[in-house]
C-alpha cells in the first residue's frame, strides 16, 4: 500500500490546513477526584485499543472498542476516534477486514479504494481521543509519527504532518486528559507467537523497561494529576490463533492427528484401506519440521487441504510400518480425501515447548516491569494496573462472564475473539471495558455502570448455516491464512 499522505490528498481543503490543533486548557484542579477523572478521557495503545477486529478496522468495530464503551458508560458525549467507513481497512495492506460470507466461510476481500477516503472525520482540528494505532509497540509510541515504515494506520490516526509531526504520546499529552487509558506492549511479544515461535521478535526486557519508563516520564512531566489506568500484557499463547488446534492435533506418534482430520492407528494388527470418518478413534502421526511441538498455529490448517504434515508411504515406513501396511494406509487416506505428501508442517506454523516457555517468560517479565513502575512517586509513576493477563488466562481455561476463549468457528455464540483468532470481538471489548470500569469505581469511589456483556455476545450468529460443521467451517479458513 502506498504511503498515505494527507497533505497531498486533502490539499484543496484550505480550512483544514489553516487549522492548528486545539490546545485545551489544563484541567482545573479545584474539583473533586471523581469530577476530575470524568472530565477528559484519552487512550493510547495499539490494535487492542483501536478496536481492530478480524484483521481490520471499520466503524462498527470502533464503536465497540473498549475505550469507546468506557467513555459511553462514563457519559462522555464527545470521544473522537478516527472513524473508518465501510468496507473498512484490513491487514495485510490492501485488504478489507475478514467477514463471514453467505456460506459461513471466513473471507477477506481486496480493498479497492484509497484507505484515506474511508476516514470520515479526517478534518478534526485536534488529535483523536482514541489514539490506538494497530501494530504500534513501545518504540512507536515514543518515536513514530507517520506510516513511512510501512504501517498506514499511523498516517490515518496521527494525520501528520498536519498535527505537527507528533507521536501518539505527544498528541495524547496535548489533549490534557484527566483520565488516560494506557494499553501498550502487546506487540513487543505478539509477533513471536504469530510467526511460530520466532523469538527474535521479542523486545528485550531492558528495552521494554527503558521505553516504558520514557513513556511514563513524558506523561508525568506534564500530566501530574492525570488518573492513569494501564492494562498489562496478556500471554499471547492463550489466544485462539495459537491454541485452537491443541486439542485437534498431536505430533506424538502415540497420538497423532485427531478430528477434524480423520485418523487411524499406527500399529497392528492388520491394515487395509480404511473408511476415514470423524468418529474414528485410531490415530496417525503428524509430521512436523520442528520436534517438541507444543502448538500448531491456525495457518497449519493448510495441512488439512494440502497434505502438509500428512505422512506418505516413505514417511510411514520410516515410522516402522511395512511396505504393505504403508501402502494400505495411504490408500485409506486418499479414499478419505487426504493428500499424503510426507511434507512436514514448517516451523513458522508451529511453536515448540521451549519457544512457548520463552514467550510466556517474556510476558511475565514485561508484566513485572509494569508492576514495578506502578507505585506512586517517588517509588514509581502512579497508575492503576488492569490485570488483563489473568482475565485472558481464566477466559482460556474456564470462561469469564458467559464468554469463552475459543475460536469463533468452534463457539460463535459466546467467543470473546474475532475471526482472526488474535483480537477481541465486541463481547471481548465489553469484558475489557468492565475491567477498567471496576477499577475506576473501586479506586475513585465512582458508580460508572458496567456493561451487560451478554448483549455483545454472538455477533457472528446467523451469519453461517446452523448445520455447518466445525470441520467444514475450518476449510474456509485456509484461504485467509495462506496470505
Amino acid at each position: 500500500m502506498k504511503k498515505i499522505i494527507l497533505i497531498l490528498i486533502l490539499s484543496g481543503m484550505i480550512f483544514f490546513f489553516a487549522c492548528t490543533p486545539d490546545q485545551p486548557s489544563a484541567p482545573k484542579l479545584n474539583v473533586t477526584t471523581s469530577e476530575l477523572a470524568l472530565s477528559k478521557v484519552v487512550a493510547i495503545g495499539n490494535s487492542l485499543t483501536a478496536g481492530f477486529q478480524s484483521s481490520g478496522l471499520v466503524e462498527d468495530f470502533q464503536l465497540n472498542s473498549y475505550p469507546y464503551l468506557l467513555a459511553q458508560q462514563m457519559g462522555k458525549t464527545e470521544f473522537e476516534q478516527p472513524i473508518i467507513g465501510d468496507p473498512g481497512i484490513g491487514s495485510p495492506a490492501g485488504m478489507t477486514p475478514m467477514y463471514l460470507d453467505e456460506n459461513g466461510n471466513i473471507t477477506q476481500d481486496p480493498l479497492e479504494v484509497n484507505p484515506l477516503f474511508l476516514l470520515k472525520n479526517a478534518l478534526l482540528s485536534r488529535p483523536y481521543d482514541n489514539l490506538g494505532v494497530p501494530g504500534a509497540d513501545l518504540n512507536d509510541v515514543l518515536n513514530t509519527v507517520d506510516g513511512s515504515g510501512g504501517n498506514p494506520f499511523f498516517d490515518i490516526v496521527l494525520r501528520n504532518p498536519n498535527l505537527g509531526n507528533t507521536t501518539q504520546l505527544e498528541q495524547a499529552v496535548l489533549l490534557q486528559p484527566t483520565t488516560l487509558l494506557l494499553w501498550i506492549g502487546n506487540n513487543d511479544v505478539l509477533g513471536a507467537a504469530l510467526a511460530g515461535g520466532d523469538l527474535t521478535q521479542i523486545t528485550s526486557q531492558a528495552d521494554f523497561q527503558s521505553r516504558l519508563t520514557a513513556i511514563l516520564t513524558q506523561i508525568r512531566t506534564t500530566l501530574t494529576s492525570t488518573f492513569i489506568l494501564m492494562a498489562n500484557i496478556p500471554d499471547v499463547t492463550d489466544i485462539p490463533y495459537v491454541n485452537t488446534l491443541d486439542a485437534t492435533f498431536s505430533t506424538s506418534p502415540a497420538l497423532g492427528i485427531n478430528v477434524p482430520i480423520p485418523v487411524i492407528h499406527a500399529g497392528p494388527p492388520t491394515f487395509a484401506p480404511v473408511p476415514f470418518d470423524t468418529a474414528a478413534t485410531l490415530f496417525l502421526p503428524l509430521l512436523t519440521e520442528e520436534s517438541g511441538v507444543s502448538h500448531l498455529t491456525l495457518p497449519a490448517l493448510l495441512g488439512y487441504q494440502q497434505g502438509l504434515g500428512i505422512p506418505d508411504s516413505a514417511a510411514l515406513r520410516g515410522l516402522g510400518f511395512s511396505a504393505a501396511d504403508a501402502r494400505n494406509l495411504v490408500l485409506g487416506m486418499q479414499a478419505s480425501g487426504l493428500t499424503p505428501t510426507g511434507t512436514p508442517v514448517p516451523g513458522d506454523m508451529t511453536i515448540t515447548v521451549s519457544e512457548a516457555i520463552a514467550i510466556s517468560n517474556a510476558v511475565s517479565g514485561f508484566n513485572q516491569i509494569i508492576e514495578t513502575l506502578a507505585p506512586f512517586p517517588p517509588a514509581g509513576f502512579g497508575y492503576q494496573i488492569i490485570d488483563v493477563n489473568s482475565v485472558l488466562a481464566e477466559l482460556n481455561a474456564t470462561g469469564v462472564g458467559g464468554l469463552s476463549g475459543k475460536y469463533v468457528l468452534a463457539d460463535p455464540a459466546t467467543t470473546a475473539f474475532s475471526l482472526d483468532g488474535v483480537h477481541p470481538n465486541n463481547a471481548g471489548h465489553a469484558l475489557v471495558a468492565n475491567e477498567f470500569i471496576g477499577t475506576m469505581n473501586a479506586v475513585l469511589s465512582l458508580s460508572i455502570p458496567t456493561l451487560n456483556v451478554a448483549n455483545y455476545a454472538g455477533q457472528y450468529l446467523g451469519k453461517r448455516p446452523a448445520a455447518k460443521s466445525l470441520k467444514s467451517s475450518l476449510d474456509g479458513v485456509r484461504a485467509i491464512f495462506r496470505k
